[in-house]
């Protein structure tokens, strides 16, 4: 559904609603913990991060779209110990989505 509807951001998570990137396939299956998770396919999407604020291991849940950009950034990234990963709040910066061989 995501290839042909696109991405929706999330209500809530470390970094607050948005959508959350892996930047590898390992790191994907070690970050996809959700009851859900590992049942359907992975995808490649080439993402603009635009400018980024980088957090430590802790993020911010209060985080979305207009505060961010409110503090000058389009997205952020931190690493919770078991690798990077980006945030963003706005689908239209999902420039592409394809699906990938498991």
């Amino acid at each position: 559904l995501i290839v042909k509807y696109g991405f929706r951001p999330g209500t809530a998570g470390w970094c607050g609603g948005g959508i959350y990137f892996a930047t590898s396939t390992g790191e994907t299956y070690s970050k996809a913990i959700g009851p859900q998770s590992h049942k359907g396919a992975m995808l490649e999407a080439q993402v603009d991060v635009g400018r980024i604020k980088f957090m430590d291991r802790y993020c911010d849940r209060h985080f979305n779209g207009v505060n961010v950009a409110s503090m000058g950034y389009d997205s952020v990234s931190f690493d919770p110990g078991d690798g990077r990963e980006y945030v963003i709040y706005d689908k239209a910066k999902v420039l592409s989505v394809k699906q990938i061989p498991l």
